[in-house]
């Protein structure tokens, strides 16, 4: 379809007052269109935020364009201006660079910036280009659509993922498991950019940290309210008054079960979390969401636990990724077999029940910072060059959040 947008006329005089005025009457047609296009039509949506981003941005109202672009997530990420969000980053002042990390998802997009996860490799030509596949698939197939989706580009992972779509049945995928599993991994990554988080809640988190997943509201031992899972730690969102009330950190973790408990003559599933730092065991009655919280937690556990033996950070990040795959997996398969299913992706969690790796003590006592070469590629690959140059990590780089 062929869509037309007037602009707006421009008066002869070109002074700075009339092409303040310009600007400002077009974010204004440019508002008025997009309150009136319904959210299905993303495509055009999708140009109009980039529009109105592009004005904001000539007005030097960095925070509105921030929102602005950040809405190309939703619509179509294939016309994120990733250079040119970055260069508002970086001319953002102290104040504005403050007032943006209050807002959930500006913090998300501002830490994937500085993380350079936003990049010409990670939104490229094969995403851009992405249709859902209308044939079955077998595992070479499958590998190819899922990298050209943009979810994951490890081939390994992708074929933990296949062995996890195709749980008691033929090893082909059809496209209308597909297109399931698709959808609920984009509408679970929108629910995520939409948690909006109160600023007594975002005080406790990391400048680098995301909330990722969170449960229904549940009753707790510490309250009623929703369990929040961040790259760092879990956390309790409580209800009434938005609070917050710490977990533990994964990395804390001593001990998970997934138990139950009897309530009005009902067994009730219960997850438990023992942590080393707090006296009390943390549990919560999760329902039918329990089993999935057990898996997710003890991935990232053990993703954690890998994490800080070997000073590699991106075991955490892939453990983030498996857990993501497992909650879409469990959200599209929507069957009994569904657990089972997303136990295929617990590859930190297997790896620590079946290899018990010891870093050797001088390697662990000497070693700061392990990089991943191979990170963000299909397949590992072998260093030729390796340039060393002279620095200094500042307070903020030395978490694990540092490449």
């Amino acid at each position: 379809s062929v869509y037309t947008f007037s602009l707006p006329e421009i008066h002869s005089a070109l002074n700075y007052r009339s092409i303040q005025s310009y600007y400002a009457e077009f974010v204004s047609l440019l508002s008025k269109s997009v309150s009136s296009i319904p959210p299905e039509n993303s495509g055009l949506l999708a140009r109009y935020y980039y529009l109105r981003g592009l004005m904001y941005m000539m007005q030097g109202k960095r925070l509105e364009a921030l929102f602005d672009f950040q809405h190309l997530y939703k619509t179509d990420v294939g016309i994120f201006p990733a250079d040119l969000v970055k260069k508002v980053v970086d001319s953002m002042t102290s104040e504005e660079r403050f007032n943006a990390e209050r807002r959930p998802e500006l913090k998300r997009l501002i830490s994937q910036v500085k993380e350079d996860h936003i990049d010409g490799t990670k939104i490229d030509d094969h995403v851009k280009k992405f249709v859902l596949p209308k044939k079955h698939m077998h595992l070479e197939d499958f590998v190819k659509r899922i990298q050209e989706s943009g979810i994951v580009k490890d081939i390994q992972t992708i074929h933990r993922l296949f062995e996890a779509l195709t749980v008691g049945q033929q090893k082909q995928i059809d496209p209308e498991t597909f297109k399931d599993f698709y959808t609920y991994w984009k509408e679970t990554e929108e629910q995520a950019q939409d948690v909006d988080l109160p600023p007594e809640v975002i005080e406790h988190l990391d400048k680098n940290e995301s909330v990722y997943k969170v449960s229904s509201p549940v009753k707790t031992n510490c309250g009623v309210g929703r369990i929040a899972m961040t790259q760092k730690r879990l956390f309790l969102l409580t209800e009434g008054r938005p609070g917050y009330r710490d977990i533990a950190k994964f990395r804390d973790i001593e001990d998970v079960k997934a138990t139950s408990v009897n309530i009005l003559f009902l067994r009730i599933p219960t997850l438990r979390i023992k942590s080393i730092s707090k006296k009390d065991v943390f549990e919560a009655n999760l329902k039918s969401e329990c089993d999935l919280w057990y898996q997710i937690v003890k991935e990232m556990w053990a993703g954690r636990k890998m994490s800080d033996d070997h000073k590699d950070p991106q075991y955490i990040q892939q453990a983030l990724t498996n857990v993501l795959l497992m909650d879409a997996v469990v959200g599209c398969l929507q069957s009994p077999k569904a657990i089972y299913a997303a136990t295929k992706l617990s590859y930190f969690d297997r790896m620590k029940n079946e290899v018990q790796e010891i870093v050797p003590k001088t390697t662990a006592e000497t070693l700061k910072h392990k990089i991943n070469p191979s990170f963000g590629q299909t397949i590992p690959q072998a260093v030729d060059v390796l340039l060393c140059t002279p620095g200094y990590l500042n307070a903020s780089e030395k978490d694990e959040g540092a490449h």
